[in-house]
């Protein structure tokens, strides 16, 4: 069963059977199921979003023109999906629906929109639930090579933070880190742990049946603060591993463990390089020398897709904040405005950035193809 299928389980035949039948080439890129209440149902893949009719025909949605034969998710659809994904016991979710999601062991995540129950200024529950986005997850074993061999360059694992916008691939990388370095694809075995707060990166199956994070040690469900400080004093790792830094407690944790000899590799969601720096707890990490690279992704339209790979201190103090761009925007691989690499760049640093065209680093293969940068 593939990620798609997994999502699927959750839907009444009537809303599966033909979401069944929609071509092949579109199931593989199906990235979300979005579900409204009296709405079309939507899927979303980097090519935008598709609505399905009954005969489980996909055509792209542009808002206009609703047809009555389009799939369409009625309320009390709606509340059943709802409490299957919580496998009939909400109570037992009600941690996660707080910060307004679910986890299933099937490693789908769903996000929840609904009327927030509010008590002291603080969000306790959900109820009436309006809609769902049941995000599909899949396992790309390799999509993070590249990656994992510049991080380990030399013996030494350094700190990286992932950054895209929603649905660019950030989650899969990490997954396939924690594979890569745990199992000695890159030539040693490190010691991995993988703090997994929502279920979302252990909670995929592979092929054969083997656990997906085989060989890390994985905190589910701890939350990411407490985990992390309790990987750092009890199990010994070369390197934590969690999804979305966001809070100021996240980056004092690992800002801790960075001075305790432990990386940390990490993601955070971003448009681009102002937002996320806006966002004070991921600046005060960044300047603090939380992490040793910034890895950009190119976006939703092409998920796992490295824009570029940079040092964070020199990052930082970038005018415009990139130090190189991809060729079909800048031509030929050069610095942004025109720019030469300053001369730090031209030798002796391991500073890489990737092609717009594919590489190893996408989740969808092809052959990268290196700007510049020292080996």
């Amino acid at each position: 069963m593939d990620g798609y299928e997994a999502a699927l389980t959750y839907l009444p035949a009537a809303l599966r059977h033909p979401l069944e039948g929609i071509p092949g080439e579109l199931r593989k890129k199906v990235q979300e199921l979005r579900l409204r209440a009296g709405m079309p149902v939507l899927l979303s893949s980097p090519q935008g979003e598709w609505a399905v009719d009954q005969r489980g025909e996909a055509v792209l949605f542009s808002g206009q023109g609703f047809r009555t034969d389009w799939l369409r998710c009625d309320r009390g659809q709606l509340a059943d999906i709802f409490q299957a994904l919580c496998e009939y016991s909400v109570h037992t979710h009600q941690q996660e629906l707080r910060q307004g999601y679910i986890s299933t062991k099937n490693g789908c995540r769903a996000g929840v929109a609904g009327t927030a129950v509010v008590e002291n200024g603080e969000i306790v529950s959900l109820r009436a639930v309006t809609s769902l986005c049941i995000r599909v997850a899949r396992p790309h074993e390799g999509c993070s090579a590249d990656l994992a061999r510049r991080l380990t360059a030399g013996g030494r694992i350094r700190s990286a933070l992932i950054c895209g916008e929603p649905s660019s691939g950030k989650s899969s990388l990490l997954r396939d880190l924690a594979r890569q370095l745990s199992q000695g694809l890159t030539g040693r075995c490190y010691r991995v742990t993988v703090v997994d707060e929502r279920g979302e990166l252990s909670g995929v199956g592979v092929p054969g049946g083997r656990p997906p994070l085989e060989g890390c040690d994985v905190l589910l469900y701890a939350p990411k603060p407490q985990g992390i400080q309790q990987a750092v004093r009890c199990l010994a790792p070369d390197v934590v591993l969690f999804d979305e830094l966001g809070t100021e407690e996240e980056t004092v944790a690992v800002t801790a463990g960075l001075h305790s000899g432990v990386a940390a590799i990490s993601s955070a969601h971003c448009r681009d390089k102002a937002s996320l720096l806006k966002r004070p707890a991921i600046r005060r990490a960044l300047e603090n020398g939380a992490f040793e690279y910034v890895v950009m992704l190119l976006g939703r339209g092409q998920p796992g897709k490295i824009a570029g790979i940079y040092e964070t201190e020199e990052w930082l103090h970038e005018d415009g904040g990139i130090i190189a761009d991809c060729p079909d925007r800048l031509g030929n691989g050069t610095y942004g405005g025109g720019r030469t690499p300053p001369a730090s760049r031209q030798s002796g640093t391991a500073w890489t950035s990737y092609g717009t065209d594919g590489g190893s680093d996408s989740l969808y293969g092809g052959s990268g193809r290196r700007i510049a940068g020292i080996g």
